[in-house]
């Protein structure tokens, strides 16, 4: 079961439960849905049916949701263990409701064993099963059994990555040797998919890649980008601090950085427009195109719009934008954050994949932020790590090299051109770069970021184009 329909295991009878009355129900339908589906989480949560919609419920719900999505290479290898029945035969909603139950085992101090256990098995019942409570208890108490209340400082085959330098002890030996299989291990006590962990340990090794796997397992941090065009950073900051939020100014002028981030829309000065959450790598894409007022400004890949408000804003709201996007629903989302924000410069576009109906104009500058394989932000997007393979790689490549030239080919002789990814792949990033500078010799690299996950921020990589003729 690593990661969506891949081996989400029977489908027959997947059921789910028409009513739900309380947050484990939610969660379970969504788990099903995403098993089924591969959707994303958060989009299946939305459009939940929920019961409340208060804070303290959705922030569960999204907890365990993104958890057992997250950890699910730990959970099904622990579970395998304990679990006589071959995986194959374990019903879909079955296997659920045990990594459900697994995950606040193992990974959720503040929900006590005996709740784990008592909502698990009353769910099997609520869902017309209660052949199946008998097996949900014996199952997760053999898992409760074999976890210790130690903790280790230190990785070993009994010790399953829970934090930043922190394991949980098993009272038995359950995760390859870190000395012998170190690929094996990581993999299953981090849960990576194998042939990523094989990836970093070669380019990166055994610490830098133990310090990936811990970073993209923890909360990460938070940031915001300050509407200097509707508000200052210090009152910002000072607005956040009186609702009890600690603040501190960020590395670029309108950065802003968050000890906690919480429900966004309940932020002071959020619907406002005063501010919009983004990571400080990702704003360092529109801090490298530079735009300058009463220009004209390409973004190929708009939506949501966060790089597009943010071009916008460089720009003192002064010049013109067009945002284009392949799909209308996407741009949508665009033209809603230019509203919130008061922006009045950014029209949209909607263009085909093929980018063949692109404006012939040429632009001052260009923002190409293409669709990657999210290899930078893993921690906050839990299905991305399963969906890390080769294929996928490869047509995302294919996709970005057909952005990259469509928009070096709209940039006027001394224009500009920002090529930005979420990944840290160098075959997302460098050789897509390279490989365009070839078939474009108009164009030279100017600079390269390249941002680590973890240093402070998010993984990125980021390249300023030119060109000379």
């Amino acid at each position: 079961m690593n990661g969506g329909r891949r081996d989400a295991g029977p489908s027959r009878n997947v059921g789910r439960i028409l009513c739900p009355a309380n947050d484990r129900e939610v969660i379970f339908n969504v788990l099903i849905d995403y098993f089924q589906t591969g959707r994303f989480v958060a989009r299946l949560l939305d459009q939940a049916q929920v019961p409340d919609d208060g804070i303290e419920y959705r922030g569960f719900c999204t907890e365990i949701i993104c958890g057992v999505v997250r950890r699910q290479g730990t959970l099904n290898h622990l579970l395998t263990q304990i679990v006589s029945r071959p995986r194959q035969r374990v019903e879909l909603e079955l296997w659920t409701l045990l990594l459900m139950g697994s995950y606040q085992l193992i990974y959720m101090s503040g929900v006590p064993q005996h709740a784990a256990l008592h909502t698990s098995v009353e769910l099997a019942k609520r869902m017309g099963r209660p052949g199946w409570s008998g097996f949900v208890n014996g199952v997760l108490r053999g898992l409760s059994r074999l976890l210790t209340s130690e903790e280790s400082s230190a990785p070993s085959e009994r010790a399953v990555a829970i934090r930043p330098d922190v394991f949980r002890l098993c009272r038995e030996s359950v995760f390859p040797s870190p000395v012998d299989q170190p690929v094996e291990y990581i993999s299953a006590a981090f849960s990576f998919p194998s042939q990523s962990i094989a990836t970093w340990l070669e380019a990166r090794g055994f610490d830098e890649t133990l310090r990936l796997a811990f970073w993209f397992n923890t909360p990460g941090s938070a940031s915001i980008r300050i509407n200097l065009h509707r508000s200052t950073r210090e009152d910002v900051i000072s607005e956040l601090a009186a609702a009890g939020i600690r603040a501190t100014a960020g590395r670029l002028p309108e950065a802003v950085c968050l000890e906690r981030l919480g429900p966004v829309a309940l932020l002071p000065g959020h619907i406002a427009g005063r501010f919009t959450v983004q990571d400080e790598s990702a704003m360092s894409a529109s801090d490298l195109l530079d735009p300058q007022p009463e220009t004209a400004i390409l973004d190929v890949c708009a939506a949501p719009g966060t790089k597009t408000t943010h071009l916008a804003e460089r720009m003192r709201n002064r010049g013109s934008i067009l945002a284009t996007d392949i799909r209308q629903e996407r741009l949508e989302s665009v033209c809603d954050t230019v509203q919130r924000l008061g922006i009045e410069i950014v029209r949209t576009m909607q263009i085909s994949e093929n980018t063949s109906d692109l404006p012939a104009d040429l632009f001052d500058g260009v923002l190409v932020d293409v669709p990657c394989s999210n290899s930078g932000v893993l921690g906050k997007r839990p299905e991305a790590r399963w969906r890390l393979e080769p294929p996928a790689i490869e047509q995302l490549r294919v996709i970005q090299q057909r952005l990259l030239l469509a928009a070096v080919d709209r940039v006027r002789p001394g224009g500009r051109v920002v090529y930005s990814t979420c990944s840290i792949n160098p075959d997302e990033n460098e050789a897509v770069v390279r490989r365009a500078l070839h078939l474009r010799p108009q164009m030279q690299l100017e600079t390269e970021r390249k941002f680590m996950p973890g240093q402070p921020a998010d993984g990125a990589y980021q390249a300023l184009l030119i060109r000379r003729s």
